[in-house]
């Protein structure tokens, strides 16, 4: 089985997928896919802000949100502090990382666990292989 080896643009983590489960990923979890779209769709808004179109749009969104703020007259708290991860998360995530790092320095593949060899492209599909063709064909 062949791998190709992927850094995550968001976390930094090399990863490796095999072609079954190769999609065009080029994040390592759901968590930076996520994160790398929400930074996408950022960097479109500020583009689309920087037009005309988009500097009205914006002074329309915040007109509204001040007209909301006005009509809601109470008495906002500061946000309580956040409480820490327990000890048992905090090391069920470390044991989680330490698998990551562990499979991937086995040649694994990120999402399927299956072993295989690293390369740096998979090769085409049908490489190799005898082409059956028709002769005496419109174009020949």
């Amino acid at each position: 089985m062949l791998l190709i080896r992927i850094r995550c643009p968001i976390c930094d983590f090399e990863f490796n997928i095999c072609r079954c489960c190769f999609r065009g990923q080029s994040y390592c979890s759901d968590v930076c896919r996520e994160i790398g779209k929400r930074e996408k769709h950022r960097q479109a808004q500020k583009r689309f802000r920087a037009t005309e179109k988009g500097k009205k749009s914006h002074r329309k969104a915040e007109n509204k949100r001040r007209e909301r703020l006005k009509k809601k007259n109470e008495k906002n708290m500061d946000d309580a502090t956040s409480t820490p991860l327990s000890e048992w998360c905090t090391l069920t995530i470390i044991r989680y990382l330490m698998l990551l790092i562990e499979r991937s320095r086995q040649n694994r593949c990120h999402f399927c666990g299956t072993i295989g060899q690293i390369v740096n492209n998979f090769p085409r599909k049908g490489y190799g292989k005898n082409k059956n063709t028709v002769k005496g064909g419109f174009y020949d």
